[in-house]
């Protein structure tokens, strides 16, 4: 498995929206990329992570929330309740960001699997939640478009500095004392 890298804000390619896997490109090298991405997933212990957070602009995504993995090519929601749930969010790709957001409480979802095998299934609760955040992803939305400019502004200026912190952290472990 080549190093898998989480793609971190303020990368702007957070904001592209995913392309449409086309249909030469399903098969055993898709389904191994996308078991690539649940093993990261599970190393962070995070409950899903989409391709454009690993630096693939096509839409994919996996995820688990609790009751096994799911790996999802093309997802389109189809269904959705006129119900909702807030819950506390998390991103692989904004260390250290909470957010409560609203979402649906349940959706039906139209996908592929890896191999092209077209797939439709129900999600609810966290699950629902869990994918409906990946599926933004693929759309180009994080969760720092769900907040005000200035919390937005604040918090790229603190990964901005964490990052410098970081660097120069690097760099004097690297020197060569005599």
């Amino acid at each position: 498995m080549k190093n898998m890298q989480i793609v971190f804000v303020p990368s702007r390619s957070l904001n592209g929206v995913s392309r449409k896997v086309d249909d030469a490109e399903f098969g055993e090298e898709l389904e191994n990329h996308m078991k690539n991405m649940l093993t990261k997933m599970y190393e962070l212990n995070g409950a899903g992570l989409a391709g454009i957070q690993v630096g693939d602009s096509r839409r994919i995504l996996v995820a688990d929330g609790g009751t096994g993995p799911i790996m999802m090519v093309n997802p389109e929601i189809v269904e959705r309740s006129e119900e909702t749930v807030s819950l506390r969010e998390g991103c692989l790709s904004l260390p250290d960001f909470r957010l409560d957001v609203e979402r649906n409480s349940l959706i039906k979802v139209e996908y592929n699997s890896p191999l092209g095998e077209e797939q439709e299934k129900e999600f609810s609760g966290i699950e629902s939640v869990i994918v409906q955040h990946e599926m933004d992803h693929l759309d180009g939305i994080t969760l720092l478009q769900k907040i005000s400019r200035l919390k937005r502004d604040m918090y790229i200026r603190k990964i901005n500095k964490l990052k410098r912190k970081i660097k120069r952290r690097i760099e004097q472990s690297n020197q060569v004392y005599y």
